[in-house]
């Protein structure tokens, strides 16, 4: 995506972070950003086509939504869209009543996500491919840092972080895999099970089960649980341990203060932008790349751009963070996250499934444009939900779509079209 802030070409991240660290598939970018197609495979067909000329803007829609009153905002991506947002309407920070997001790593992933530093057999933090440059980032945070420090960390609403200490304790099991395959009573079920078969079936090692996580359906289930408990101030849920940290975000590397033309808030001006010190945090070296010859060193990467990190300095904010899954409270159950359980009977809801089926209809069908009638029914929050194209996002999606609006009324869904390089859609 496009990186927040944009002077003469220049941005905060330098050039674009999601063409910098996300590899070619087989045929290019479309492969990763399109989910190989099998929308088309076997999913109803409808008849119109998205004309982006004639949609608004993602900034416009936001504005739309969080004018009419209090508001709630999943970040599932890079925070780009939304820190535009807070930059513009300073006015409507008022409506946003809380930020989660899904990003960041805190903690090194160690064997059973005990809270240990010191084990040697803790793994890195981040997750860029490769590491040999930043072990420390996690691609959300990595893809805009500054936004997410500056502009949404930093802004003074209370937000919730769901990071890949927790989101990795939750993986695509074999139990899971083996009971999803058996349980695809919808469209929206089979879609998701296909998507995950699809990456399943094309990982480059046996570690699939290990390795790939329902991380964004997972940050979507515990922010919802913590919504419905919003009278406690632990943020007590069904899915997800909690746990309150000081945190901030890196956005550079030492030694700050270096002007090697790598930095685009410092280089090139008398005064720095955004007030940034000269020889402050922000000032020091960004990455270039995932092969940036100044992070490259042997044995471990030397930049921490995104670098979601524990700090009691002047620099953290006070933060709300998942840390572990919780484990099913049917102990004789195969599957052994409470979560898992609960995604499999959301997504498999027929009561909540689309109404129009253009192969069961065919030829005797009319095409017509439902406006649901809430009547008396009580609605959920207001949600504003930030997503990009992943395999992930879409489950996370559909799952949201699943649920009634009692739960969460689902105001405005927007994408960064990493593919692109924009920014809305």
């Amino acid at each position: 995506m496009l990186t927040i802030f944009l002077y003469d070409g220049m941005s905060t991240a330098g050039e674009c972070r999601y063409r910098q660290a996300i590899p070619l598939a087989q045929r290019g970018r479309l492969d990763v950003n399109s989910n190989y197609g099998i929308r088309k495979a076997f999913l109803p067909q409808g008849g119109r086509r998205y004309t982006p000329l004639q949609q608004p803007t993602a900034q416009q829609v936001m504005i739309d939504a969080i004018s009419s009153g209090p508001t709630t905002v999943f970040l599932m991506g890079a925070h780009t869209n939304f820190a535009i947002f807070l930059m513009n309407n300073p006015h409507l920070k008022k409506n946003v009543k809380h930020i989660y997001a899904m990003g960041g790593s805190v903690r090194p992933n160690c064997p059973k996500n005990d809270g240990s530093e010191n084990s040697s057999e803790c793994s890195d933090i981040g997750n860029l491919y490769p590491q040999d440059s930043n072990p420390y980032a996690e691609f959300n945070i990595f893809s805009d840092p500054f936004a997410a420090y500056k502009q949404v960390l930093h802004y003074g609403i209370p937000v919730t972080l769901i990071p890949m200490d927790a989101t990795s304790t939750i993986p695509v099991t074999n139990s899971f895999f083996m009971e999803f395959e058996r349980r695809q009573g919808t469209y929206e079920a089979k879609y998701c099970f296909q998507a995950l078969k699809i990456i399943r079936d094309t990982w480059l090692s046996n570690r699939f089960h290990e390795q790939y996580c329902i991380w964004d359906s997972f940050m979507v289930g515990v922010a919802l649980s913590i919504m419905r408990n919003s009278y406690y101030h632990n943020g007590e849920n069904e899915f997800a341990e909690m746990r309150y940290m000081n945190i901030t975000v890196g956005t550079s590397s030492q030694p700050y203060g270096a002007l090697d033309g790598s930095n685009p808030l410092i280089s090139g001006y008398s005064m720095p932008m955004f007030n940034v010190h000269k020889n402050g945090v922000h000032s020091g070296h960004v990455q270039m790349g995932m092969q940036d010859p100044f992070c490259l060193q042997k044995g471990k990467g030397l930049c921490q751009d995104g670098y979601t990190k524990e700090d009691n300095g002047e620099d953290a904010v006070r933060v709300l963070v998942a840390v572990k899954a919780k484990e099913n409270y049917d102990k004789g159950s195969s599957l052994g996250r409470e979560f898992y359980r609960n995604f499999l009977h959301v997504i498999n809801s027929p009561e909540r499934t689309g109404r129009f089926d253009i192969r069961s209809q065919y030829p005797f069908h009319k095409e017509v444009l439902y406006k649901p009638d809430f009547g008396k029914r009580t609605r959920g929050k207001a949600t504003v939900f930030d997503m990009d194209m992943s395999v992930g996002d879409f489950l996370a999606l559909l799952y949201l779509l699943k649920l009634p609006v009692e739960l969460i009324d689902l105001k405005v869904v927007y994408v960064g079209l990493d593919l692109l390089g924009l920014t809305s859609m």
